[in-house]
């Protein structure tokens, strides 16, 4: 199976009542973004890792970090390797210097511990084929916001996409909105 390299790059906060949040992962090459859907606590530990702050005792992932280093346990790589009924299924490959196992994640613990221990995150080009998307170029008439949607008509928008799980366009509207607000 062929595999891109992905990035962590922003954590979104959506606007229902829900109030999910998504993680938006980067592939460089075709300059595509992913959105992947994720709880609150889960974007507030990314957003502490993106930002390199420290939790003031030792989150779930900073734990296994340190039993990893304790046991001399090396995580090599982050796959995420599947897209089934909205959700993202990654493996951790993990090394004890001689052998290298599988294990099962949810994505956003994997990217967490990627993110806490320096190791590539990749996913499978069809889930990147499927999820992902190449955002728009800013086009002028976008600019300072006399844009030809106003805030709130995409912030309702937003609302449906969320409701209808079409995380896709949700992620293009987030962006649209950032743009309008100035948050570029």
């Amino acid at each position: 199976m062929n595999y891109k390299k992905v990035y962590p790059t922003e954590v979104i906060q959506g606007f229902t009542e829900n109030s999910m949040f998504v993680l938006m992962l980067y592939e460089p090459e075709s300059r595509r973004k992913v959105p992947v859907m994720i709880g609150s606590h889960e974007a507030e530990m990314l957003l502490l890792e993106l930002s390199g702050k420290q939790a003031l005792r030792p989150m779930t992932h900073q734990l296994i970090t340190s039993i990893m280093e304790q046991f001399a346990l090396t995580l090599k790589l982050v796959r995420i390797e599947r897209f089934e009924e909205g959700i993202f299924y990654a493996t951790l490959d993990i090394s004890d210097g001689f052998n290298i196992q599988h294990i099962d994640a949810r994505a956003s613990d994997a990217i967490l511990l990627a993110m806490r221990q320096g190791a590539d995150i990749e996913m499978a080009q069809n889930v990147l084929d499927d999820t992902g998307f190449t955002p728009k170029e800013k086009r002028p008439e976008e600019g300072n916001g006399n844009a030809f949607s106003s805030v709130e008509e995409l912030e309702k928008q937003l609302c449906q996409c969320e409701e209808n799980e079409d995380y896709e366009r949700a992620a293009e509207i987030m962006e649209k909105i950032k743009r309008l607000k100035g948050e570029d």
